[in-house]
């Protein structure tokens, strides 16, 4: 793989290797308040810069929390953003929209549509993803219930034309991410029971090795990775990013280069 084709998320411990993920895979962060998701939302958006300088790239966020996480990120690299439902609900249906027309283009055309200018890849962050799944109201279900619809037409039909969804979510309840089984990558930083592990890797990852309930409270951004389609369990620790360098991610990653 090349340069744009992964995510380095932080060192593997004790190795101290990079940890890669594949950056047009469906990846979806599960642990508990503080356990550090925010640095791997982080890593993420830093390793799009370079893609989003020359056109390749885009990245779209949703944060019903009132924009509490992604408001501290650079606005220049990000493209489009809902702080709220009634916003998120058009966004997502806009982005449904593209994940069809660029499907149509590339019938006939290609098997994979590859990040260009054309179409470049649109990252869509989705910060605690059971804020938009669930509705804590029988007013809002149905505004809930359409979000998931869109976002699970667009997770059916988006990898191979290059729209990848990056969700984070406390919970790692079916009903909390009812699109779950969407997510071939998954990351899981400290939880709370082995149970709640196997919720958010699966079982074939605790066979393998990954144990998310063991982490340490004190030990943020310590986590396991597991690649359902490798079948690989990596576990490592998240590279810290500060707010400041958040908010000034477009200027500080060009001037390392």
């Amino acid at each position: 793989m090349t340069y744009g084709d992964v995510v380095e998320l932080g060192r593997v411990l004790k190795r101290r290797s990079p940890v890669l993920l594949r950056a047009g895979v469906h990846t979806l962060i599960t642990g508990v308040t503080g356990s550090g998701k925010g640095s791997i939302e982080a890593n993420w958006l830093k390793s799009t810069v370079p893609g989003i300088h020359n056109g390749t790239v885009a990245n779209w966020a949703v944060d019903l929390k009132g924009g509490m996480e992604f408001g501290m990120v650079d606005p220049e690299i990000i493209a489009r953003h809902a702080w709220d439902i009634t916003t998120a609900l058009p966004m997502l249906k806009d982005l449904d929209a593209k994940v069809h027309a660029r499907t149509e283009w590339a019938r006939g055309r290609t098997r994979q549509i590859a990040p260009s200018e054309q179409f470049p890849r649109i990252n869509l962050f989705i910060d605690e993803a059971a804020e938009l799944c669930t509705a804590p109201t029988r007013e809002l279900r149905k505004t809930t219930d359409e979000a998931v619809g869109y976002l699970d037409s667009i997770m059916r039909l988006s990898r191979a034309v290059g729209v990848v969804v990056i969700a984070a979510t406390q919970d790692p309840r079916q009903q909390s991410v009812p699109l779950r089984p969407r997510f071939p990558q998954r990351v899981a930083l400290r939880l709370n029971t082995e149970g709640e592990s196997e919720m958010a890797l699966g079982e074939e990852a605790l066979k393998l090795g990954a144990r998310p309930h063991r982490i340490s409270v004190d030990r943020p951004g310590e986590a396991y990775f597991y690649d359902s389609e490798l079948r690989v369990v990596q576990h490592f620790r998240a590279l810290y990013v500060t707010d400041e360098e958040l908010k000034h991610l477009s200027t500080n990653v060009a001037a390392k280069r």
